[in-house]
């Protein structure tokens, strides 16, 4: 009997950097470790390249890195949102020309915004009628990004109609927790599968050998892109506390300015308060470790979210985490033994954790040790692979 031939997994990630696009690059080296072959699509040059000749990495998509222009004058990222959904769209006629020509075993998607996704779904399922289509929901529902919106979701009547029309064709949805996987199933009309899955380590992001979080300085870190819903307003209200019983201590923050922040303002803010440091730009890959490896303490204050990969880098370079009850953040991050938990919306509660850390390195240290080793037995890139495996060829438990 002749072999069988390997399966073919494409996974569209239209922005060809940032925290999906490495989930997915990430995920498809463990399923080529898995024996398929692993076509991303994605925009041009991409951040990650392949490591594995069972994984190709495709700039076939006129999309743009995610923080292009930021620093560019308002009147031009209002004129330019019209180009961009012109480049969104072309993007999805590619992603449909390649689903028809190619008819892939397994597509795959990370994130649906726009109502163009719902819609481009729905084609994809027209012209490829045999594949599985699949999507890695890491936020439920799309998230509140602009200035002037309130809520954590976008309210649109045409978004939620299409994509409840996507949703109504996929063939498994992948969630990274259980909160996640409630919410989903509350928001959309699922009748595939919910499948809960670990997020996977950092390990692209490890270069050297990592120092211990014990032979730091008091240094703590706010990592990521800074909009409302991260809660870094509450951890700048808590720093003067956090000063008063730490002296020596200091806070980096590090990561893209969202369109919901004001940029002058916050920097204003940071340059009153004594120790505190604001990075702000993206972050490329290969300057993530000197953030991590400097601090103690990595802190995650937010009000409102479903998961955070930011917990992932954290224990990745063995680092505690300081982060709020909400979403499934309470399921990776465990209160006392790989970090500590505070109610969201509460920066004194927020000071005395993260007081607590600072001053006391080996605790600090046992805590992201124990973090790194969560990672290392049931959350590594192997397990995640067999996971997303069994549930799209349908085999296993």
């Amino acid at each position: 009997m002749a072999p069988s031939a390997p399966l073919h997994v494409v996974m569209v990630e239209f922005p060809p950097a940032g925290g999906l696009f490495q989930f997915s690059v990430q995920l498809a080296h463990g399923l080529a470790r898995a024996g398929c072959e692993v076509t991303v699509l994605t925009g041009p040059r991409p951040e990650l390249s392949s490591r594995h000749p069972r994984v190709r990495i495709r700039s076939a998509l006129p999309t743009w890195h995610p923080t292009a222009g930021d620093d560019a004058p308002e009147w031009w990222r209002r004129a330019r949102r019209g180009l961009r959904a012109g480049q969104h769209v072309a993007a999805w006629l590619r992603v449909i020309g390649y689903a028809a020509r190619h008819r892939p075993d397994v597509l795959m998607w990370s994130a649906w915004r726009f109502p163009v996704d719902g819609w481009g779904v729905r084609v994809v399922r027209r012209v490829a009628p045999t594949t599985t289509l699949a999507l890695v929901a890491h936020e439920p529902r799309p998230l509140v990004e602009q200035p002037g919106q309130d809520g954590l979701y976008k309210q649109s009547r045409l978004t939620d109609s299409a994509l409840a029309g996507a949703y109504r064709c996929l063939d498994v949805v992948f969630v990274l927790g259980e909160s996640a996987r409630r919410v989903l199933l509350d928001s959309w009309p699922v009748t595939a599968p919910v499948v809960v899955i670990p997020h996977g380590d950092e390990d692209i992001f490890r270069t050297d050998e990592v120092p211990s979080a014990e032979t730091t300085t008091a240094n703590a870190l706010f990592f990521g892109t800074v909009t409302a819903y991260k809660g870094l307003d509450d951890l700048l209200t808590a720093w003067p506390q956090v000063c008063a019983e730490v002296p020596d201590a200091t806070l980096d923050i590090a990561g893209s300015i969202g369109a919901d922040t004001d940029q002058a303002a916050l920097a204003a803010r940071v340059a009153a308060l004594p120790g505190v440091t604001l990075h702000a730009g993206y972050v490329p890959v290969d300057a993530v470790a000197g953030h991590f490896t400097r601090a103690r303490v990595v802190v995650q204050p937010y009000r409102r979210s479903s998961q955070s990969g930011v917990s992932h880098v954290a224990y990745t370079f063995a680092r505690p985490v300081v982060a709020t009850r909400v979403g499934d953040i309470p399921s990776v991050v465990r209160d006392g033994q790989t970090g500590l938990l505070v109610e969201p919306g509460d920066p004194a509660g927020l000071a005395r954790a993260v007081v607590a850390l600072l001053r006391d390195p080996d605790r600090a240290a046992s805590f992201g040790a124990a973090g790194r080793a969560s990672l290392q037995s049931g959350a590594s890139w192997d397990t995640v692979a067999g996971d997303v495996l069994r549930a799209v060829t349908g085999s296993g438990p």
